[in-house]
């Protein structure tokens, strides 16, 4: 059987199976650069009992080779390894090749961070004249002022505020429970909307509550982060983990202690940690120009 009619018929399955149209586009895509690079290859037309495991660990190479990003080459290869383990199911080959397909490891993006000035003043801006203005500052601040993930911010309930001590007691991951800090301008915003949260006819103790008095949603905060940050010369990611990054980054580079930093975020470990610190160049000349018996200014 000649290999254009196997991706047909492997196609065909795919849509039997319920796949978008979208997905199935994607993977077609993947399978004419597979043929090509065998027809590249080997030279010959042909079904794939041409297909050798020396060339099912180059393909990745040659899509390299044409330009492609490693997350581009990874969608390709999964496409390229279903199609592969389809052809064993028929019968096709007479033993699984797609294991023999090495996948290579993405680059992980660094996360986007805010200037801190230029953060602050985006906060500061924030109206807070109606409830739900007031709703939205103390969202947004909390979530910056104290580093949480957002299913740990709707899940804070009002006795979760611990006034008198400073600290907002925050269930983690794991079911893991943490007392963090919370002070200026996240306790400002918070105590501005306690004032106003009867008027949202709240019907459960949950501490942020929805517009219509039921629970607040993770997309109205992802909405809220977004149109802020949007005003913001970041990155692509516009996202409220973004504002826990920024948490963590500006508090190291002011000085905190990196395990006073990670018991805040919730990490197990120093590791975890250390992927929302990326350092700044200036934060590392400080240390430089403190630290080295030779730095001092002539």
């Amino acid at each position: 059987m000649e290999l254009e009619e196997q991706v047909k018929r492997f196609l065909a399955a795919l849509q039997q199976r319920g796949y978008s149209r979208q997905s199935v586009r994607a993977y077609t895509i993947a399978l004419r650069q597979f043929q090509q690079y065998l027809r590249d290859s080997v030279q010959a037309e042909g079904g794939l009992e041409q297909l050798t495991v020396r060339l099912v660990r180059q393909f990745p190479g040659w899509l390299h080779d044409g330009g492609l990003q490693r997350r581009s080459i990874q969608l390709k290869v999964a496409a390229v390894r279903a199609f592969l383990r389809f052809a064993a199911q028929q019968g096709w080959v007479s033993r699984d090749l797609a294991r023999y397909l090495p996948t290579p490891r993405a680059d992980k993006p660094l996360m986007s961070i805010v200037p801190q000035e230029q953060l602050c003043e985006a906060l500061d801006r924030l109206p807070r004249e109606t409830p739900s203005d007031r709703l939205r500052a103390a969202v947004l601040e909390v979530l910056y002022g104290c580093g949480l993930r957002v299913s740990e911010l709707i899940a804070l309930r009002l006795s979760d505020v611990l006034w008198e001590r400073g600290l907002l007691r925050v269930l983690g991951k794991g079911g893991k429970e943490r007392l963090v800090p919370i002070a200026g301008k996240a306790v400002e915003a918070l105590r501005q909307y306690i004032e106003v949260r009867p008027q949202l006819a709240p019907r459960h103790e949950e501490l942020f509550v929805g517009l219509r008095g039921g629970r607040l949603s993770q997309s109205v905060v992802y909405r809220w982060v977004r149109q802020v940050l949007e005003q913001l010369p970041i990155g692509h990611q516009k996202g409220p983990h973004v504002l826990r990054h920024s948490f963590a980054t500006h508090l190291w580079e002011r000085g905190a202690d990196m395990v006073a930093v990670s018991q805040m975020l919730g990490h197990v470990s120093l590791a975890s940690t250390q992927k929302y610190t990326h350092v700044s160049l200036e934060h590392v000349r400080r240390a430089y120009r403190q630290a080295h018996p030779r730095a001092e200014e002539p």
